[in-house]
């Protein structure tokens, strides 16, 4: 990770610095990948065991057997884990150079499987390194849990290709669908509109923010450090929303510090380690690698809380109602207060809330900008009428 660190500040000047980085995790993951497949081998060989008809167990041996297929259970879940942390390295290579606006269609795709099983691996490492030698960067995508479309990306400064390596000149429907999803979001990167990309029906349209993104990346870290000396540290980055950082649980310590709260809601950040949902990754947003290790291993445990009855005030403030929602995919919905303008409203998902938990993204700024696009599609309706 410090490498990476490093790298990424002018990442376009170490291209060997990726390489050497990227093939390092592919050796992990393919090694945790075989240890798995051992485990599971040592535990099914387990299974067979404890269920042969014709050779009972004593009790006591029942009972070493099942104590053995446990600890297997949990020695696979360590695994598994580990190959996560390394997936984070690799999302952490995606993240450099690619905005994660173009990231986040790639990611809501089903997960290729283990990278030891594929028949191409050994041409798509040539492919790979070939691009290295003629002095383009490339992403090994199935190292990251974001970039599910092809094999690998091809980065550049300002954009990006997807190639996808053909081990074989025999096609069969498999690689006709690969083709087929593969055409599906270029197309959509190229105009900005596409058709069920995210499994929902109807036309998805893609638009510009209005506006710089602001975060609190800065804000958290410098609250990781005072955390170190203090236990607990609290930060308001807005009205009504607390970051929290808590090394060592206080009694009483919640209570003193957020009681004045009408409708708080807690996000622990600790559950998001591997959310699976394309989130710029912690292992970037942690600019102490140190500081993202201890999160990974449970040292300290982040906080978000959110008081909604600020947000509420917020949004009338901008003259919109904030109306809490029961729908699977809108976590809450923003109306205009206006009479005269009450036509329509902004419908909010879950995926984009949470932006402000995950990403540290202010929750102003989402609101603002979302309000903003709103106010700006409207205009242009009527403006064709």
């Amino acid at each position: 990770m410090d490498q990476i660190k490093f790298a990424s500040k002018e990442p376009y000047l170490y291209p060997e610095i990726w390489r050497l980085v990227q093939l390092d995790v592919i050796k992990k993951i393919i090694s945790l990948e075989n240890r798995i497949r051992d485990k599971k081998s040592e535990k099914n060989d387990l299974n067979i065991l404890r269920k042969n008809p014709s050779q009972k167990l004593t009790k006591e041996e029942s009972i070493k057997i099942k104590a053995k297929i446990k600890s297997l259970e949990n020695k696979l879940e360590e695994i598994r884990f580990l190959i996560e942390v390394y997936r984070s390295i690799g999302d952490a290579v995606a993240f450099t150079f690619i905005n994660k606006l173009d990231i986040k269609p790639q990611n809501f795709k089903k997960s290729a499987g283990f990278i030891s099983e594929k028949i191409g691996l050994k041409k798509e490492i040539e492919v790979f390194k070939k691009n290295y030698s003629e002095g383009r960067i490339a992403i090994f995508n199935d190292i990251t849990s974001v970039l599910k479309y092809c094999d690998l990306t091809v980065v550049y400064p300002g954009g990006f290709n997807l190639i996808e390596v053909k081990s074989s000149k025999f096609e069969n429907s498999r690689i006709h669908r690969q083709k087929e999803n593969a055409d599906k979001i270029v197309k959509y990167f190229e105009t900005d509109k596409t058709d069920n990309l995210y499994g929902i029906e109807g036309e998805t349209i893609r638009v510009d923010v209005n506006s710089v993104e602001v975060n609190y990346v800065k804000e958290l870290n410098k609250l990781i450090q005072s955390s170190k000396e203090t236990k607990n540290a609290i930060f308001e980055v807005e009205k009504g929303i607390y970051y929290f950082v808590s090394r060592e649980f206080e009694e009483g310590f919640m209570e003193r510090n957020f009681k004045q709260l009408k409708n708080p809601i807690m996000v622990s950040l600790n559950q998001f380690k591997f959310s699976g949902q394309g989130y710029y990754p912690f292992s970037l947003s942690f600019l102490d690698s140190n500081d993202y290790l201890d999160f990974l291993d449970g040292n300290f445990v982040i906080l978000i809380i959110i008081d909604f009855e600020e947000v509420k005030n917020y949004c009338s403030f901008k003259n919109y109602d904030f109306i809490h929602s029961d729908n699977d995919r809108y976590i809450f919905t923003i109306k205009p207060q206006n009479k005269e303008n009450s036509e329509g409203m902004l419908k909010i998902s879950d995926h984009y809330f949470f932006r402000s938990c995950t990403e540290f993204v202010s929750l102003k700024w989402l609101i603002d900008d979302s309000i903003s696009q709103f106010e700006k599609m409207k205009n242009n309706n009527l403006a064709n009428l």
